[in-house]
């Protein structure tokens, strides 16, 4: 069969999609643009980006008390509480009781709680599905569990640009971000659906602790480790900044960026077009390859565009964010599935819980030294010949020299399975 789950396990796929309509406003260019909107800086945008990340280090503590609470109802809980500070942050803008200054900390404050809670749960997702979806059947699983993320986050940026249409209004942000929290509740219903994992060995087994030293010395973990590290400070921050950079252009307008921000999960889903047709012959070292590739490109087109080499246009935008949207969904099933065969069973929790804390560390750190960067550099300026360098432009040329160095240490990975879906 093409898909061979255990029955109730399609509901994971729906519950990525509104969880996709729900996120993509809450963690991403929506709230980027309405932080903006209240005068934050590079380095408040750099640290509202790096939330997300930074907040798995909490998967450490919840992968001890997954045994004790099942995977469906930690999980269920976690992402329960956390809709609570969605409905918080839809009542932002309608607190004119309050200066600008006031409302971007109670925004902030809202934001790290919420991803706080997302973390926590965060640590459940991976065992539970690992537990619970044959290995046969992953890859396939894997890349209709993208799709369907994905073509909830072409929508909700999609509805998002339209409603941010000519000037915005403080009551668009709060029908937006309202938006988000029902998607949120919808989420949760279909998390209500996806059958628990019963075998008691196996969540004993997952939940046997392992000391660091030895996961860490665990050649294949370390190794992938790092290469996610490099990846990190690769991508971490970059939608934040790339959003920054054309909020600066007024050839762009909110609406617009958001509208181009949509093109990725575009790219996204173009790749799961692909990887269904090559998932049973290609490796993820070559997947990898194809990833970072493409980022290299995507890196030089911002860098050229960003020191006026070229001039900046609509297509030029879309197409970049479409390559990046295709090198990110490439790069994630690669991710996931690797990361799932080369987990051991004994301790599994723990090994995921350490992976996503040490990676997502890196993916906090880098947005916000980041931003912190380019606030140092301010109103920096210098030509070269045809390059005009400004903060943007030295950005995207470390970013260039980082996806090359990611591409160069790709070879050092392992595969423990010869390609992504052997069955």
């Amino acid at each position: 069969m093409f898909l061979n789950y255990p029955v109730g396990a399609f509901n994971s796929h729906w519950f990525q999609f509104f969880n996709a309509l729900s996120f993509q406003i809450m963690m991403g260019a929506p709230v980027i643009l309405f932080a903006k909107s209240l005068g934050a800086s590079s380095t408040i945008l750099g640290v509202i980006a790096a939330f997300t990340p930074l907040m798995t280090m909490f998967q450490l503590a919840g992968a001890r008390k997954l045994e004790k609470h099942g995977y469906r109802g930690f999980v269920l809980m976690g992402w329960g509480t956390r809709t609570i500070f969605i409905f918080i942050v839809a009542a932002v803008p309608l607190m004119n009781f309050l200066e600008t200054n006031a409302k971007l900390f109670v925004l902030v404050g809202a934001l790290l709680i919420y991803n706080c809670l997302r973390g926590i749960a965060s640590a459940g997702w991976l065992p539970w599905m690992t537990a619970l979806i044959p290995e046969e059947s992953r890859g396939r699983f894997l890349s209709l569990d993208q799709l369907f993320q994905y073509i909830g986050s072409l929508i909700s940026v999609s509805v998002s640009g339209f409603l941010m249409h000519g000037k915005t209004e403080s009551w668009e942000f709060v029908i937006l971000f309202f938006l988000s929290a029902l998607n949120a509740i919808m989420s949760l219903l279909f998390i209500r659906r996806i059958p628990d994992v019963q075998r008691s060995e196996t969540l004993k087994k997952s939940a046997a602790h392992v000391p660091w030293a030895a996961m860490l010395g665990y050649a294949p973990f370390h190794r992938l480790v790092i290469f996610n590290l490099i990846y990190a400070m690769m991508t971490g921050g970059m939608g934040a900044f790339t959003v920054e950079y054309l909020h600066m252009n007024p050839k762009f307008n909110i609406s617009l960026i958001l509208y181009l921000s949509s093109v990725a999960f575009i790219g996204s889903m173009l790749w799961f077009t692909i990887s269904v047709m090559v998932i049973d012959h290609l490796s993820a070292q070559v997947i990898f390859r194809v990833a970072m590739a493409v980022f290299s490109l995507v890196m030089i087109g911002w860098l050229l565009l960003s020191a006026e080499v070229i001039p900046g246009s609509i297509a030029l935008v879309a197409l970049l964010n479409f390559c990046a949207g295709f090198a990110t969904a490439a790069f994630n099933l690669a991710n996931a599935h690797i990361s799932m065969s080369l987990m051991p069973e004994m301790g599994r929790n723990h090994f995921f819980a350490l992976f996503s804390v040490i990676t997502n560390l890196g993916l906090g750190a880098a947005p916000i030294l980041w931003g912190m960067s380019l606030d140092f550099l301010g109103r920096f300026e210098l030509v070269t010949g045809v390059f005009h360098w400004q903060r943007h432009s030295m950005y995207f040329l470390l970013l260039f020299c980082l996806s090359l160095i990611a591409l160069l240490y790709i070879s050092r990975l392992r595969d423990q399975h010869k390609n992504l879906n052997p069955g």
